[in-house]
């Protein structure tokens, strides 16, 4: 049975899984088709450029290979030719020796060829009009006649000509057959002696110029082709070639010689790479969009199903059926919201409560305020007449620690400011430190040394300085003896206070847990550490707080960061 195309769309509207399905594969269809787009598009325009960067480097290092063998073959023919041309030069005066000076003249020229003969190199002979030639005798002169190269002689560039060719004009002990050598032949002019019209004759083995020339054509698909200027053909790739308008060349010229050295590449070569990714990309995002396609049936399916499951419990909940449940199966959305949904029959329950609770915590709080506001009022106020009592009585000690007392108190007390300057909490510390006195006598010494910081523009939390100042009396000094040294420092945008005691140190132990979380088993000395560490970095942030160092027997010191801008 066959479904018509508005039976499909009618399908389609009413259904909320097809829906999903066509949007899942709507959603990843146009990325995966762009990606694989882009990614084409780049890959290949970027392997062509990379290839044919390639392909020109080697064009060029393959002009550079023939240059340097050619170079270095014109340069063994300038030499002997400037050693034929030296006017010093007595030798030869016969073309065959008949003297023996003669032969020892001869064998000079020929040891002077023979000096310069590589490992490569086949043969270096200067060959007269009549047919005799000096060098190694190694060739036959018939055979060259026979071969014409020299009949065939047309000078390139500076009268040189190169040539790659197979050499049969060596004696059968040195003829091999199908060897390759490079040649070089130039004539001489300008002589007044039998060596006028002479040639001298270089050959160089051709096999690692060639072994180059076809690693090349293997590895890029390339055909070679070197012509000089009179269209003569010097090498060409052995296998078959048409050549075609949309090949790919490059050409190089010889900077020694006249050879143009052609560098061709089949079109289907030069973007067979490209044609691979292009295949290669049309198949992964085929099966990407088939995996996608199979992902979005099966997941909106399941999809499905769950809201189908919640939509059924939700009917029986509004037709009053309050103690219906959905079924946690999964922690994703669908499940938190099944999770949520249970969980709203509870809650309208406790909402009541919850309400009468807060309001009766709000109450409670409102009236703690006021009696936080009420206690340290009437506190202030008791300590007020009894020091004026005091001073009517004519005890002056007792007035002035009830001065200092309320003095005291009435900073740590006052709530409206949590934030205060730092001259501000040394006043306060001030009127500790007299409490003090009176308490134990001048046993102790307190200095402060302020290296430029204005007090009034470092901020400090209220009560910072006066329990760490109390922790030294009360477990520092013995009966209240002792040196107390307090430095304020500018240090890297920050204010350093450092406040250093002599009194009997803090043990390792305690020592390294000293700033750790207070609990009940904890130290009152080690709770108003940790407290005022944490009032610093809830008001400023971590980089500020403190810092203990204490070696028992040798004091204490408490480092206490603050952050500080300076003034322009």
């Amino acid at each position: 049975m066959t479904i018509r195309p508005d039976k499909w769309l009618k399908i389609a509207r009413q259904s909320l899984q097809t829906k999903l399905t066509l949007l899942i594969m709507l959603a990843a269809t146009i990325p995966l088709l762009l990606l694989g787009f882009f990614s084409y598009l780049k890959s290949s325009q970027l392997i062509n450029e990379q290839f044919g960067l390639y392909g020109n480097n080697s064009a060029a290092q393959l002009q550079f290979q023939i240059d340097t063998s050619l170079r270095q073959m014109k340069f063994t023919a300038t030499d002997i030719l400037a050693y034929l041309l030296d006017p010093k030069f007595t030798v030869l005066h016969e073309e065959v020796p008949s003297t023996y000076k003669g032969f020892q003249d001869e064998q000079q020229l020929e040891q002077f060829l023979k000096a310069h003969k590589m490992v490569d190199t086949k043969g270096i002979y200067i060959i007269t009009r009549s047919g005799y030639y000096y060098g190694e005798s190694t060739i036959n002169v018939q055979k060259m006649e026979e071969e014409g190269l020299l009949r065939n002689y047309k000078p390139g560039s500076g009268n040189y000509w190169f040539g790659i060719y197979e050499p049969k004009h060596y004696i059968d002990v040195l003829t091999i057959p199908g060897e390759k050598v490079i040649g070089l032949l130039f004539q001489i002019k300008n002589q007044v002696s039998f060596l006028e019209g002479s040639y001298i004759l270089i050959e160089v083995n051709a096999d690692n110029l060639l072994k180059l020339f076809q690693e090349y054509e293997a590895d890029t698909h390339a055909r070679i082709k070197i012509t000089d200027s009179q269209q003569r053909v010097i090498y060409e790739t052995q296998s078959h070639f048409d050549a075609k308008a949309t090949d790919v060349v490059w050409i190089k010229s010889s900077g020694v010689t006249d050879w143009r050295i052609e560098v061709r590449i089949p079109y289907s070569e030069f973007y067979k790479s490209s044609v691979i990714i292009r295949t290669f990309t049309i198949l992964a995002v085929s099966l990407a969009l088939l995996v996608a396609f199979l992902h979005a049936f099966v997941l909106s399916s399941r999809f499905i199903r769950r809201i189908k499951r919640l939509k059924e419990t939700i009917q029986l909940v509004g037709i009053g059926k309050l103690d219906t449940r959905v079924e946690v199966d999964s922690e994703d959305e669908l499940g938190r919201l099944a999770f949520s949904f249970n969980n709203m029959l509870y809650q309208l329950e406790t909402l009541i409560g919850e309400v009468r609770r807060v309001e009766g915590l709000k109450k409670e709080a409102e009236l703690r305020a006021l009696h936080f506001q009420i206690n340290p009022h009437l506190l202030l106020n008791t300590l007020a007449s009894i020091q004026w009592k005091a001073r009517l009585q004519g005890a002056q000690d007792v007035n002035k620690m009830i001065y200092h007392l309320t003095k005291v108190l009435d900073g740590n007390l006052n709530f409206t400011k949590e934030i205060v300057s730092l001259d501000r909490e040394l006043e306060l510390i001030d009127h500790f430190l007299q409490i003090q006195e009176h308490r134990y006598g001048s046993v102790f010494s307190y200095t402060i040394t302020n290296q430029g910081v204005p007090l009034k523009s470092v901020q400090i939390p209220r009560m910072t300085l006066q329990p760490l100042v109390e922790n030294i009396f009360f477990h520092a000094f013995e009966d209240g003896a002792g040196n107390i040294q307090l430095t304020i420092e500018a240090d890297s945008g920050a204010v350093l206070l450092t406040l250093t005691d002599n009194g009997k140190g803090i043990e390792p132990e305690m020592l390294s847990r000293m700033l750790e979380p207070g609990e009940k088993a904890h130290s009152l000395k080690r709770i108003g550490m940790y407290n005022v560490d944490q009032r610093i970095k809830l008001h400023f942030g971590y980089r500020y707080g403190l810092e203990v160092r204490s070696r028992l027997g040798a004091g204490t010191s408490v480092y206490i960061r603050l952050p500080y801008q300076e003034e322009i």
